[in-house]
């Protein structure tokens, strides 16, 4: 008889109904207690009226359900954000909610209070997250371009919508509420937020792009604006009472314990971490989650949302690493992929489709002109300030629709409002509307409107192969991830014999994936942040390229760069470099490492996408470097252990004659042994045809230049196909410490013929795919040459007829080569 009642209460278990709330009426419910978890449905138990198991399916189905949307509306290149709310639409009222039954059991009253506190959770940890991305200087190096962009994007729709509205309140009589939410609704459409822009550049792949750092300074001036307008209101519209003013000087009070005290406690903890923790979890978790705590129940208690003290308290600390990125790394998992879908989701579930329909009192189609008037007003006021400062129309086009984009702070913003009753049902439903549609149609057109690449992409590329023609200067720009990539760069760059007569620039770039930073960086490495532990490691890999420098001190010229990017687009900042450069060749690591018994020790994917971005759109010749330097002892930086042996192996086409090239220069080196290894079909041996008379000229350079010096050597191999070929660079074995090949070839060539049927690594050509096998333990380095014509030649980088031999050791500098490009001679006596 017990049971029987247990069972019909639980049946009822919960009741609701509608009380006066501070601001509105608001639904009261009242539950039976231990309804936490179920019995099970053998003892007759229904799972969803209980909290937990409601609580798991509301999430399961959120999270599924937006997945889904994402992945249909990929092609139309829309956001994540776009996805979660459009499943709150499509779960709420506006579909599948307009069904009471579907409505009670999914979403519930008294289910709706618990997924809504613990996404409100999700979301403050989440908003924490993105002010502690933020670096707060960048607002300083805003120039006055960006500044004039960003001020023109809020200015111009805030001020011409609220004449919008001005204007149709007096002409058509508007009620006072449609004005008082309709200005309310311009003035969140004129912001553009830091957050929500980083966040689609790096969506879009263009953060590091050059129109991707003119969008990062203008949203963050853009939302300085707005955060002026929003205090001015807030203090204009503030009741003149002394509970008033202590309640604004008391948020005041929290900003400056949160930098002054807050701030520098965790940073102590960070540093006195690094010190005693030898690297190793560094990062004070539980006192900056204490901290985010206390900041956000202070904010509450003050009148603002938690979330406010939470993105101030994450805007004090430091970005990127250590703290930035492990903060990120433990917290981002939970906050912004389970809970964060579900309070986006939440205002969708809050949209009502058939309460705009059926408004006819709102005024609804004034409304919504009003706000795509605004929208407009945002898009040419940007379009025009952009053009204002010479910007290109394309790229002005691109600025203004990204500057149009908005997202989470928008939403989240949007739902503050209505809880607050400062906009109405109906309102709020159109601003949720426009806003996605707005957002979508402007990611689409950026996305076809704009190539990243199209600065660096031409029709003329800088080649090895030209620089050696017109007696050019070489000049290379070498990619590093990491210090193991420094020791067999440094023989590389010995192996091409720099001198006074024929000197070399070389350009280092550090890749590091940006992590918990919201803005992306390209940067000189005396200019980098001296607390960022990159800044270690490039320090590293700079001094042991310095070490270099100072054996061949007159006839070599260096700058070091650092490049923190998603690896998805960091590509473009190795091109651009290349371009402004005017490098010759790229020379990017190949994307497995070897470990020393020359077996595969590990394989990095994005490093693949990368070399492959690369090799697509680079302005000069690129090289793939694969590094075996570690299997067989040659690795030092101190160069004791430098290379002896090099082979170019040539089979035919522009890559092997690029490559051809470069060994050239290497067999001027005295103390070096270059073997070229020419692989020939029997049936070619009396036809010396060749389709370039380049590469015709390049091989009777080699013949008399190993007709002439001992050490340096031609080789003929005849072969009748692939399998012959394949021998004959099987029979290499452990000869020599580094071989250079093309990557392309003749594809019909019968030297070939049986080895084109199937490659592992395509991005390495035939024989470069064979080589990454662990039978050999010599490095490769595999050189593609760009197609395109040859660009009209620099004679600021010509050098000199050399009369008489130099030696390596002369410390004359020739004046021209010190002074191009900004850079400075090399002061041996700093290190």
């Amino acid at each position: 008889m017990e049971l029987l009642t247990f069972f019909r209460e639980e049946a009822n278990s919960s009741h609701w109904g509608e009380v006066h709330g501070p601001f509105m009426k608001e639904e009261l419910v009242c539950q039976a207690q231990n309804m936490m978890t179920s019995r099970g449905i053998f003892m007759n138990n229904d799972p969803l009226k209980f909290a937990m198991p409601l609580l798991m399916l509301q999430m399961s189905v959120i999270i599924v359900t937006s997945r889904l949307i994402f992945r249909i509306l990929q092609p139309l290149k829309q956001g994540i954000i776009t996805a979660q709310v459009l499943t709150g639409v499509v779960l709420g009222p506006s579909f599948l909610g307009h069904n009471v039954t579907y409505m009670n059991m999914f979403l519930p009253a008294e289910g709706k209070i618990i997924i809504q506190t613990l996404s409100n959770v999700g979301f403050v940890i989440h908003l924490f997250l993105l002010g502690l991305k933020i670096d707060g200087s960048i607002i300083r190096k805003a120039g006055s371009k960006a500044i004039l962009i960003g001020t023109a994007s809020y200015a111009f729709p805030f001020s011409l919508g609220s004449l919008t509205v001005m204007f149709f309140s007096k002409t058509l009589g508007l009620p006072s509420d449609v004005v008082s939410c309709t200005s309310s609704a311009i003035s969140l459409s004129s912001m553009t937020s830091f957050p929500v822009t980083t966040t689609v550049l790096a969506e879009l792949n263009i953060l590091n792009s050059e129109l991707g750092r003119l969008a990062t300074h203008c949203s963050m001036v853009c939302e300085v604006c707005s955060w002026f307008v929003a205090l001015a209101f807030n203090i204009y519209t503030r009741e003149r009472t002394m509970n008033s003013f202590c309640a604004l000087l008391m948020i005041v009070l929290l900003l400056l314990v949160i930098h002054f005290l807050f701030r520098p406690f965790i940073v102590w903890l960070t540093e006195r971490k690094t010190k005693t923790m030898n690297n190793k979890d560094v990062v004070p978790f539980y006192p900056v989650l204490l901290l985010l705590a206390v900041a956000s129940l202070s904010g509450e208690a003050m009148g603002v949302h938690a979330a406010f003290g939470a993105f101030w308290f994450g805007v004090s600390l430091p970005d990127g690493p250590p703290l930035g990125t492990e903060l990120a790394a433990k917290l981002e998992i939970f906050a912004s992929n389970l809970f964060l879908p579900c309070f986006i989701a939440i205002s969708g579930l809050q949209t009502n489709f058939f309460e705009i329909t059926e408004s006819h009192e709102h005024h609804v189609v004034l409304v919504e002109v009003i706000l795509l008037i605004t929208y407009g007003c945002k898009f040419l006021g940007t379009a025009a300030a952009s053009a204002y400062c010479n910007t290109q129309i394309g790229d002005a086009l691109c600025l203004a629709l990204l500057m149009c984009c908005q997202g989470i702070i928008e939403v989240y913003t949007t739902i503050v409002w209505k809880d607050a009753q400062v906009v109405d049902t109906e309102c709020f439903n159109l601003v949720i509307i426009t806003l996605l549609m707005v957002t979508g149609i402007s990611r689409f057109l950026v996305v076809y409107l704009y190539d990243p690449s199209k600065r660096y992409k031409s029709k003329s590329k800088r080649t090895i192969l030209n620089t050696r023609q017109h007696n050019l200067q070489l000049r290379l720009l070498l990619g590093l991830y990491n210090v193991e990539n420094v020791p067999s760069m440094v023989n590389l760059l010995e192996a091409t014999y720099p001198t006074r007569f024929n000197p070399i620039s070389f350009f280092t770039l550090h890749l590091v994936e940006l992590k918990g930073r919201a803005h992306a960086v390209l940067t000189p490495h005396h200019q980098m942040n001296k607390l960022d532990p990159n800044t270690a490691q490039s320090t590293h890999i700079v001094n042991a390229f310095q070490r270099f420098e100072q054996k061949y001190q007159g006839a070599l010229m260096a700058q070091h760069f650092t490049a923190a990017a998603p690896y998805s687009s960091i590509n473009n900042d190795v091109c651009t470099l290349a371009l402004d450069k005017k490098a010759t060749l790229i020379v990017i690591p190949f994307h497995k490492q070897y470990a020393i018994d020359g077996t595969v020790g590990q394989v990095n994917g994005p490093v693949r996408s990368i070399n492959l971005n690369v090799l697509e759109a680079a302005p000069c010749s690129v090289a793939i470097f694969i590094d075996r330097g570690e299997t067989e002892g040659r690795r030092s930086v101190l160069m004791t252990n430098t290379w002896q042996n090099v082979a170019v192996l040539f089979i035919g086409g522009k890559d092997d004659a690029e490559a051809l090239a470069l060994c050239m220069r290497m067999a001027e080196k005295p103390d070096l042994n270059v073997t070229m290894i020419h692989f020939r079909h029997k049936s070619s041996l009396h036809d010396e045809d060749y389709s370039d008379m380049s590469e015709y000229n390049l091989i009777s350079d080699f013949k008399s230049h190993a007709a002439n010096k001992g050490k340096i050597h031609y080789v003929e191999e005849i072969v009748r196909d692939g399998v012959e070929t394949t021998q004959a660079i099987s029979s290499l074995g452990d000869a020599y410490d580094m071989v250079l090949v093309g990557r392309d070839h003749d594809l019909e060539s019968s030297v070939l013929y049986g080895l084109t049927d199937w490659s592992e690594c395509p991005e390495l050509g035939v024989i470069g795919d064979m080589l990454t096998s662990p039978d050999f333990h010599f490095s490769v380095l595999v050189v593609h040459q760009q197609q395109g014509d040859s660009l009209a030649m620099d004679e600021s980088y010509k050098l000199p007829k050399v009369e008489h031999h130099q030696k390596i050791g002369d410390t004359v500098m020739q004046p021209r080569f010190s002074a191009e490009e900004g850079f400075t001679t090399i002061d041996l006596g700093k290190y």
